[in-house]
């Protein structure tokens, strides 16, 4: 039986989410194969009940490309794909391919890409110019609950109002975060216009979480902080997503939902969703962005925009009204 590996070691949910789609494609296109992904916890969660994944490895948090390399020690692939470049890890891939007698190896999924191809549609043209994939084999990324998962989450909300909208405000980095107040004046308004429900997942700060809910009021609710999984089974519920550019977002386009993703640093033209999501990007014309690896905009660490604005982050010329015009697309 032909392995595959794919080492996929970049750390962040999200991450996970942009190669799933190539992960899929591969294991599509040759449905005899074994294929196992070399990942970080908790992402790695959400593809352990996906039948096109035979198994799933997870590396030590801190020791990336150690446990790579203990990883080709003790087992020999015909494929490896890695989307993973940093600390050598591309070269250790190969090194150890070679001496496994690896048949392929392609470690740069990141290589010459265009300004406005998003990046795991990248991935996919890489592999599908290698002849590593088939064209018929190319599908949107999707993540696969259990009927258990799905049914333990739909008796949390099937009581409330709909239509159930989640507001994913929190993010990683304080840069890609719309504010609190516009998250709640949202809010106000599809309770108003609509008579929507707004659940808003605790994320890395309750508080944040906590001051959304309390601010929009009435039937607005929170959503404790559990498992990955958990939350990706709640996002399935939902009939719209709002998010800052996180993992939760990637999450709940996997799942099919409507989901609007809101852009500051990154560029939506490489990090955005698939239609029919939309993505919304802040201050398209900042010169100070760059496409290629927005981490080292001077703002992406500060969290603080260096351009003289009267803003803190771009994330605050997307308005309100224009999530709104989104809103009523998906909600109408």
């Amino acid at each position: 039986m032909r392995k595959i590996l794919f080492v996929e070691l970049l750390g962040g949910i999200g991450d996970v989410l942009i190669a799933l789609g190539a992960i899929q494609a591969l294991s599509r296109s040759d449905p005899t194969a074994e294929l196992t992904v070399l990942t970080f916890p908790p992402g790695g969660e959400l593809l352990e009940t996906d039948r096109l994944i035979h198994r799933v490895v997870y590396a030590e948090p801190g020791k990336a490309k150690q446990s790579a390399i203990e990883l080709l020690t003790r087992e020999k692939f015909d494929l490896i794909v890695s989307d993973t470049n940093y600390d050598d890890i591309d070269v250790e891939t190969r090194n150890f391919a070679c001496l496994s007698g690896a048949s392929q190896v392609v470690t740069n999924l990141w290589r010459q890409p265009p300004q406005d191809e998003r990046v795991g549609d990248r991935f996919l043209q890489i592999l599908l110019s290698e002849g590593l994939i088939k064209k018929d084999a190319v599908k949107p990324a999707q993540v696969h609950l259990t009927p258990t998962e799905l049914n333990k989450a739909q008796k949390l909300f099937h009581h409330l109002r709909r239509p159930l909208v989640f507001f994913c405000s929190d993010a990683g980095m304080a840069i890609k975060r719309w504010s609190e107040v516009n998250f709640i004046t949202l809010g106000k308004i599809l309770q108003q216009r609509w008579g929507a429900t707004v659940i808003v997942p605790v994320g890395s700060n309750l508080n944040q979480s906590t001051n959304i809910v309390e601010g929009i009021g009435k039937e607005a609710q929170i959503l404790p902080r559990g498992k990955l999984r958990d939350l990706a089974a709640a996002l399935a519920c939902a009939d719209l997503v709002v998010a800052s550019d996180t993992g939760p977002a990637r999450i709940a386009a996997a799942l099919n939902v409507p989901t609007i993703t809101l852009f500051g640093p990154s560029w939506h033209g490489r990090y955005g969703q698939p239609p029919p999501h939309v993505n919304l990007q802040g201050y398209p014309e900042c010169p100070e962005r760059n496409i290629s690896n927005f981490t080292v905009q001077e703002c992406w660490y500060s969290g603080i925009c260096p351009l003289d604005k009267g803003w803190q982050s771009c994330m605050e010329e997307i308005s309100v009204d224009e999530v709104l015009a989104v809103v009523e697309k998906f909600l109408n």
